[in-house]
């Protein structure tokens, strides 16, 4: 099930910015609150993205490649999206839980931290899995 947000509701909450998790997808920046975005040059982009990379000392592929567990080791969901301020500082991640729907939720970076399993670089936090699911929900930027 996709819940709808209206874009300017998210970006008015972000910041503005974002870095898709795929590098072909396109990095947006709305010129005002509740304006359209607009795509960024490829270069401008991959400076946003490449400025994400260093929250939690990890790269931007570690970050995308995260998934997100519990304090008690469940695992929550997997990190979608970066997205990103105006000044290039990541702000939230864009976490598809787990469970039936693949809701897709904004999750604020101060309430994750990182955390090494098994060789892996992931994220932690002490959100239940009914506050994930009541954080805002993520639509992606209109093509």
């Amino acid at each position: 099930m996709n819940r709808f947000v209206p874009l300017a509701a998210v970006l008015c909450l972000t910041g503005g910015v974002v870095a898709c998790s795929d590098r072909d997808d396109d990095v947006v920046q709305a010129p005002a609150p509740g304006a359209p975005p607009v795509a960024l040059p490829d270069q401008q982009a991959d400076a946003a993205a490449s400025n994400a990379a260093l929250a939690f000392n990890m790269t931007r592929d570690q970050l995308e490649d995260a998934d997100l567990y519990s304090r008690a080791n469940v695992d929550l969901g997997d990190v979608e999206t970066l997205v990103l301020d105006a000044s290039g500082a990541l702000t939230h991640l864009v976490v598809e839980l787990e469970g039936p729907g693949d809701m897709k939720v904004l999750v604020p970076v101060a309430d994750v931290a990182p955390i090494d399993r098994n060789g892996d670089r992931d994220l932690v936090t002490d959100l239940t899995p009914g506050q994930l699911q009541a954080l805002p929900a993520w639509t992606p930027p209109a093509r």
